[in-house]
């Protein structure tokens, strides 16, 4: 690292330089540090290459004029009061953060970073001039940005756009290493999103009124809560962790995951069935506040040592008690769900086994008058194929 002293001064193979008088195409081997020296510009160094970090974070700057034209490292200038970023480095091998200034553009940002790129607390409305590869993290959080036209395509790491007043993700990467942070925006479709997301996919607290448009496999969590769904139509064939579904307005689960690798939840909606909710859940099921719910038929099926977590009145129902309801968290630590269950007494439940009964005779019933009434129409069909154009048989 290269020691700046309080005259901006430092050493470098054995002499002394200041950052105020080097020539042209000067390399500075090692990191410059001027964070928190109540800086209101930089010495020009747009000549120099610094073959390391450059921290300029911390200060009142209002312009980066002067900035080093090559960083090695990262580069820091978050913490000013830069509204531009004209003057910035375009080469610039790790880090870029220049979050918590007052930016309404990203003019002058470089075009390509090695890590993450870092523009999040500022007064942007736009993504134009965003780097369009980056190599770490993408984030722009918690600014006023409407539309992601102009956002980077290919992101190594994470993307995050939270915060925001999106309302469509049109233009989103479709390349995305990590996870994808599209939550309190103003969102009413996921049309746009990236198809495959390796990691985690948050889009909550949006104005969704359908998943339609969002990616189709989810390594990680989905979480799509406090939103505006009336369906799960459209929603991930398989999420690797937990699926969060509550605090909409859904009345079943049809569209819902059929693999999900921990724990589903679908609680305070206005559930009057389960009926298509996932095949299986690696955890726990949870559907506790919801109120209209009768019955529990169509609940995933999960391992052992996991169970249900649902209203009192349906735990009532089933004759289970509050000391039925501890579960066991996988390190040996039992613990009492509110009104829960374990999954493998609910299915070995007379009243349970009933249910299923009758639900078999129903569906049952349901397929022999499709087929009657399938047999009378291809009847009537042939019926009306022996008519003449007159109505008279031959």
């Amino acid at each position: 690292m290269a020691e700046i002293n309080n005259k901006f001064e430092f050493e470098q193979d054995g002499k002394t330089y200041s950052l105020y008088d080097l020539p042209d195409g000067f390399v500075i081997e090692g990191d410059v540090d001027l964070s928190r020296r109540n800086l209101t510009e930089l010495p020009d160094l747009s000549e120099v290459i610094v073959k390391g970090c450059f921290s300029c974070d911390h200060n009142k700057l209002i312009s980066l004029k002067g900035a080093p034209q090559e960083v090695s490292g990262s580069f820091l200038c978050n913490n000013n009061q830069l509204t531009s970023l004209e003057g910035a480095p375009q080469t610039v091998e790790e880090d870029f953060d220049c979050g918590e200034n007052a930016l309404t553009s990203l003019q002058g940002a470089p075009q390509k970073i090695g890590g993450d790129f870092w523009c999040g607390v500022n007064k942007l409305t736009s993504l134009k001039y965003a780097p369009q590869e980056v190599g770490g993290d993408f984030g722009c959080s918690y600014n006023a940005i409407t539309s992601l036209k102009g956002a980077p395509q290919k992101v190594g790491g994470d993307f995050r756009c939270d915060g925001n007043e999106i309302t469509s993700l049109q233009g989103a990467p479709q390349e995305v290493g990590g996870e994808f942070y599209c939550n309190s925006n103003k969102l009413t479709s996921l049309e746009g999103a990236p198809a495959t997301i390796n990691s985690d996919f948050y889009c909550d607290e949006n104005e969704l009124i359908s998943l339609k448009g969002g990616p189709k496999r989810v390594g990680g969590n989905f979480h799509c809560y406090k939103n505006k769904l009336t369906s799960l139509t459209g929603a991930p064939e398989e999420v690797g962790e937990y699926f969060r579904c509550g605090q909409n307005e859904l009345v079943t689960l049809e569209g819902a995951p059929r693999k999900v690798g921990q724990t589903f939840e679908c609680q305070e909606n206005k559930l009057v069935s389960l009926r298509g909710a996932p095949a299986e859940v690696g955890k726990d099921f949870w559907c506790h506040d919801n109120p209209e719910l009768q019955s529990l038929l169509g609940v995933s099926k999960m391992p052992e040592g996991h169970g249900i977590r649902c209203d009192d009145a349906l735990r009532d129902k089933y004759g289970f008690t509050e000391d039925d309801g501890f579960l066991d968290d996988g390190n040996g630590f039992n613990f009492y769900e509110k009104m829960a269950m374990y999954y493998k007494d609910l299915i070995a439940n007379p009243i349970y086994q009933n249910e299923i009964k009758i639900e078999e005779l129903r569906r049952k019933n349901r397929e022999e008058k499709e087929q009657k009434q399938a047999q009378f129409k291809a009847g009537f069909e042939a019926f009306k194929k022996k008519l003449k154009p007159g109505g008279r048989d031959d």
